[in-house]
């Protein structure tokens, strides 16, 4: 079967082009994609060749793993996903002549039945968001419980913005730190805090957890003076490497965190959470793209940071 993807041919260009997928097997659906998001982290990184130590990457490959859209065949042995469901997919290994990295940049996608998520209600263009939310999700469970704790949020982006709206679910009191005026509006807080100028860490401090989602490992020693004694810092973004005074460490005797990405369990609660109205994905699915102009949304994924989210639409 073939599809068109996104493929990034070597480090530092993009193409959308003709792709062969692999035939299913019985306990595999095909999925036709309706809508995708760009991660501005992960497909930043591999689009740079910075993700070299990933044990399957090589160029040419398929990026992304935020996609949905309608199953249009099921195998044999599948059992609880029919035809014509709607359903996130978490990219896909899935390509006979390219490679996937995480493969789900591409008009049809084949995935296990059992690892695809059904919506129930969300809709497709804000469901490629369940990535996201998932990551927010897996991180603020890494702190434990949050209940009545303050909890200081650094970058609030679309991960930052997902993570500050569980923990408010959770019963955190909630503090926003950004150097974005438009992106501390758009999050939902107990305190917000401009840091585009400096910002006396008294006027925050102390909080007996933060997370860390700026993607900036200077911000980590920032993250860690907020923190009282013995308190929690969950790095909920990827760094090509961490760059913070053990001192800031030291003295707080902290405890670093780091969350990778979501279990199938946080995919699902994420999925419900946002389906109940616990956490809104709306706010952050604005920016849809048609697939023809692939390279202008991958431009503004990577590049504006006044959009949290660039959707791709396929169908």
């Amino acid at each position: 079967m073939n599809a068109r993807a996104v493929v990034f041919p070597e480090a530092g260009s993009l193409e959308l082009r003709d792709v062969v997928l692999r035939e299913e097997q019985p306990d595999e659906v095909v999925v036709e994609t309706a809508f995708s998001s760009i991660s501005s982290g992960t497909e930043r990184l591999l689009f740079n060749g910075a993700l070299s130590g990933l044990p399957h990457l090589r160029y040419p490959l398929v990026p992304g793993y935020e996609a949905s859209g309608r199953v249009i065949r099921v195998g044999a042995d599948v059992t609880g996903v029919r035809e014509g469901d709607e359903v996130f997919v978490g990219g896909s290994m899935c390509y006979v002549d390219v490679a996937a990295a995480f493969g789900g940049q591409s008009s049809h996608l084949v995935k296990r039945a059992s690892q695809v998520v059904p919506l129930r209600g969300i809709r497709l263009d804000h469901a490629p968001l369940l990535a996201l939310a998932a990551t927010a999700l897996h991180g603020v469970r890494r702190l434990g419980p949050v209940d009545g704790k303050r909890v200081a949020v650094l970058g609030v982006g679309a991960v930052g913005n997902l993570a500050a709206q569980f923990l408010l679910a959770a019963g955190a009191t909630v503090i926003a730190i950004d150097r974005s005026a438009a992106r501390l509006r758009a999050v939902p807080a107990h305190e917000w805090v401009d840091a585009s100028h400096d910002v006396p860490e008294s006027v925050v401090a102390p909080v007996a957890a933060a997370i860390e989602a700026t993607g900036s490992p200077s911000e980590i020693a920032r993250t860690a003076r907020l923190i009282e004694p013995q308190g929690s810092i969950v790095l909920l973004s990827f760094y090509e490497k961490l760059e913070t005074r053990f001192e800031d460490l030291f003295t707080k005797e902290a405890t670093l965190l780091v969350a990778r990405e979501w279990a199938p369990a946080d995919l699902v609660a994420a999925r419900d959470a946002a389906a109940d109205g616990s956490v809104s994905l709306a706010p952050l699915a604005g920016h849809v793209v048609p697939i023809e102009r692939y390279a202008a949304a991958y431009d503004t994924a990577f590049n504006d940071t006044s959009v949290p989210k660039v959707v791709l639409q396929w169908a």
